[in-house]
């Protein structure tokens, strides 16, 4: 059943665009932070005085910090509202991205990525799950898509301020300062937006939803008691699916992606910080380009082919890779393509919980899904560096090709379906009283 008609049917207006703007930014630091701390740790062991093992720790630091971070204000987001952690979780990027560029030694600044992480973490589930909330039914793919796809929009700008501060001997100071300093007015307009009328229909304020839903889409429908009601939730093949599929990509997603400026700077680049980051601006574009590619395809083909081709390609391009031992120049045209496709994958992994679970638990589902993810991430920094760069990459297609053979088996299809319906048809388990 279906209380949100006006919500699911309705196109997009100001109070949806500045949502959507608001919740994207989100991913958009998150793609800046992780990716302007892969050229950092070309100087940074060397400037405050740190061995191997604290070079892995700071790779890692923010997404220790992210898995900590995304189930525990994931949960509060289901528990207190959307609204309420909304703006808070950022307040922790901003802060301690300043921190860290002020930081003297490793220990300051492997606690301020740490605890940066946590704030960024906690944003995954939130704006992911509000977006969801808020999107119109038949859009909500290209509006999903473009929200993730901002990530890569981070890190090409990442890109241009590496290029820019680079000639300074503590240019990541700088950038990570700049990071911090873009979240203020994000954390001040964030505290501006509605709550979700399906959280507070799903507790009970059924007066509040109405007026909520009045205020983003004109109008209202005749919500009921029913979506206060609470439902028994199915964790079978769909839950751990969703799980699995965003901890594999992440494995290799980030196992590659961590060490970019590392793989060119050693494949053809040694020591051209400036070449480095213009081959970084290059899969920053090649990244956003996958994303205007899938952009009109999630609605219309719809999950199941994104993800299971996305797969596909990642499997087959690692597979070529480990074969084809590629230098300089070629580099970079390969891990363009390669970032291409796989960002068909990483979009419909970061949000398929928020499209498939009930409203009571869409944010702490989607909080435990992105913890998970990031010990694949943190699993996959620590493969690459064990290996030389071309005896890495059949690990990684391995992982992939998991994926790929999970995805034709469980992949659901979640397209052009309200909320509540994917709920009711793959997790839902309504109650027998």
């Amino acid at each position: 059943m279906n209380n949100f008609v006006s919500m699911d049917d309705s196109g997009m207006n100001r109070t949806r665009k500045k949502l959507f703007v608001l919740a994207s930014t989100g991913l958009f630091l998150d793609g800046y932070d992780l990716s302007i701390i892969t050229m950092a740790i070309l100087v940074l062991p060397t400037q405050l005085h740190f061995g191997r093992s604290g070079y892995i720790l700071i790779d890692v630091s923010s997404f220790i910090g992210m898995l900590i971070g995304a189930p525990i204000l994931g949960f509060f987001s289901d528990r207190i509202g959307r609204k309420k952690i909304f703006g808070l979780d950022l307040i922790f990027f901003v802060f301690f991205a300043i921190t860290a560029g002020l930081s003297t030694n490793f220990i300051e600044l492997f606690l301020s990525r740490l605890l940066m992480g946590f704030g960024i973490g906690g944003d995954y589930p939130i704006s992911s799950t509000m977006m969801s909330e808020f999107s119109p039914r038949k859009s909500r793919g290209k509006l999903l898509i473009t929200m993730v796809g901002m990530y890569w929009i981070g890190s090409f700008f990442s890109a241009v301020a590496n290029y820019f501060f680079v000639v300074y001997p503590d240019f990541w100071r700088y950038t990570f300062i700049i990071g911090g300093l873009l979240a203020i007015p994000i954390v001040l307009l964030r505290f501006s937006v509605p709550e979700s009328p399906r959280w507070l229909a799903r507790h009970g304020k059924i007066d509040e939803a109405i007026k909520s839903e009045d205020e983003i889409v004109g109008k209202h429908d005749a919500i009921d008691n029913f979506t206060a009601k609470k439902s028994k939730t199915k964790y079978g093949s769909t839950f751990l699916f969703v799980i699995i599929a965003w901890f594999i990509f992440d494995v290799a997603a980030y196992g590659i992606g961590f060490f970019y400026p590392t793989i060119f700077s050693t494949l053809g680049f040694k020591d051209q910080y400036r070449s480095i980051a213009e081959a970084s601006m290059v899969i920053s574009i090649g990244g956003i380009l996958g994303y205007v590619i899938a952009f009109p395809l999630a609605d219309k083909i719809g999950r199941r082919f994104l993800i299971i081709f996305g797969f596909f390609i990642m499997t087959f391009l690692l597979v070529i890779g480990s074969i084809m031992h590629i230098t300089g120049i070629y580099t970079v045209l390969y891990f363009f393509l390669f970032v291409l496709f796989e960002q068909w994958v990483g979009a419909v992994t970061l949000f398929y919980p928020t499209e498939l679970f009930d409203t009571s638990i869409r944010s702490t589902i989607q909080g435990i899904a992105t913890a998970v993810s990031r010990v694949g991430a943190i699993i996959g920094i620590i493969i690459f560096p064990l290996f030389p760069i071309f005896h890495s990459l059949p690990i990684f297609a391995a992982f992939a090709l998991v994926g790929l053979i999970m995805a034709i088996l469980y992949a659901p299809e979640t397209n052009r379906n309200s909320l509540e319906k994917n709920a009711e048809k793959y997790t839902f388990e309504p109650n027998k009283n």
